[in-house]
């Protein structure tokens, strides 16, 4: 009788699980349906056009609604923020040691979500993509508890949950399986590998019904061979100390974010420079697909080099005076331009090479090390440019390089840090 009732139990617990991860993908789904939806609408009231549409230049209009979509987003963040309540980000609820621990209240944590579409929609220069991972763990958390899960099948639905987010609002499941692994840090076995599978090709399923599966950009594709394989080696050498100072400068951004009354001038003022700038350079305006798919149309250097230098420092201070959102897709755009400037210089002696396939390569190199998630950058740059297989050779290569090298950095770095101390220790000994 005590074994009928622990398979029952465990038939019980099993159901519970799965129930979980399905109402997980469609509440992320949906979730994406909806913030796809809201961007569209925002970016039309204020910026007058879709995020389809090329950049146009900035009206006195529209330059007045980026700075109250500044001042507001200013307001509400610092309201959410005070008397020491937090944001409490994905990689701190799968870490949680109990439930209690890092449970996001409910509507802090909604109206977050929501504020960084809009923000993204009225020109803020940092990515989307927080928005939905952050939808679809919240979801994942709070089904979790009702149907109480143990700690860790908890912390596996957060990471589904957020992945499925991602695979819903930009219609790509693959690179978020990736994603889930590489920078969730979930582990890998073969059970985990078939639910985040699940969740995420199922979230895609739901979001599909309104979102397009279609290329995010229109790029040339990545030429095979033995050129462009160079090309790819050559590039992420170059690339990759430049995408590395950027991901620490991010990373000390985000962890010196302003979250107190300095914000309410900060950003304001982040969002009047933005806009400022916008007049001149329309493409620095939302996440980087403008940018991004304005490099692949084609670009005049003396274009690119500014537009690069402001994109990249209005990323770093929107983080860093109290925005919320992400880098990925501002890390493709810099990435392109970044492999665009570089394949111009290579031209001279080669004149041949693929301007294409220097960009794509400029984008995975770049992602790969700034989400420190090389499969997943891959998965991206083919699902955002809609690339052939035989893409994923070069890429891969490329990344790998970055990866390799970035390692170096990073062994450097900690010699650095670390052997200065030890002196110091010894001389203070003698």
């Amino acid at each position: 009788m005590l074994i009928q009732n622990n398979r029952f139990q465990n038939f019980s617990y099993c159901l519970r699980f799965g129930v979980v991860l399905l109402a997980t993908s469609v509440v992320a789904g949906l979730g994406g349906i909806l913030l796809h939806e809201f961007l569209e609408v925002v970016e039309k009231v204020v910026l007058g056009h879709g995020e389809e549409a090329k950049a146009l230049a900035v009206s006195q209009r529209q330059f007045i609604l980026i700075v109250l979509a500044g001042c507001i987003s200013a307001v509400i963040w610092y309201v959410l923020q005070r008397k020491n309540r937090q944001i409490i980000s994905v990689k701190a609820q799968v870490k949680a040691e109990t439930v209690e621990a890092e449970r996001p209240v409910l509507l802090i944590h909604l109206a977050n979500i929501f504020l960084q579409v809009a923000s993204v929609g009225a020109g803020s220069p940092i990515g989307k993509e927080g928005a939905p991972r952050e939808l679809g763990a919240l979801g994942a958390g709070r089904l979790s508890d009702r149907f109480q899960l143990s700690l860790p099948d908890r912390s596996l639905a957060i990471i589904c949950g957020a992945s499925a987010g991602l695979a819903a609002v930009y219609q790509v499941p693959i690179a978020s399986i990736f994603f889930a692994f590489e920078t969730l840090g979930l582990g890998l076995s073969f059970l985990n590998i078939l639910w985040v599978t699940l969740t995420t090709y199922l979230a895609s399923l739901v979001a599909g019904l309104v979102i397009s599966d279609a290329p995010l950009y229109q790029a040339g594709q990545v030429s095979l061979n033995l050129e462009t394989c160079v090309l790819a080696i050559f590039l992420a050498a170059l690339i990759t100390p430049l995408a590395h100072i950027f991901r620490r400068l991010t990373q000390k951004a985000q962890a010196g974010k302003e979250t107190h009354q300095a914000i309410l001038w900060k950003l304001p003022l982040t969002f009047l420079l933005l806009a400022s700038f916008a007049l001149y350079f329309p493409e620095i305006l939302g996440n980087g697909g403008a940018l991004a798919q304005a490099v692949f149309d084609g670009m005049a250097v003396s274009y690119a080099i500014p537009i690069l230098i402001i994109k990249a420092c209005l990323v770093l201070l929107t983080l860093k005076n109290g925005a919320y959102g992400g880098t990925l897709t501002p890390s493709f755009s810099m990435g392109a331009v970044l492999g665009f400037l570089f394949a111009v210089l290579c031209q001279l002696a080669f004149p041949d090479i693929s301007m294409n396939s220097a960009m794509l390569i400029g984008s995975s190199v770049f992602l790969a090390i700034t989400m420190n998630a090389p499969l997943t950058a891959v998965g991206l740059v083919v699902s955002f440019t809609g690339q052939n297989l035989q893409a994923l050779p070069v890429l891969l290569i490329a990344v790998a390089v970055a990866v390799c090298i970035n390692s170096i950095f990073k062994r450097i770095e900690r010699n650095f840090y670390v052997n200065p101390y030890r002196s110091q220790t010894r001389r203070n000994r003698r």
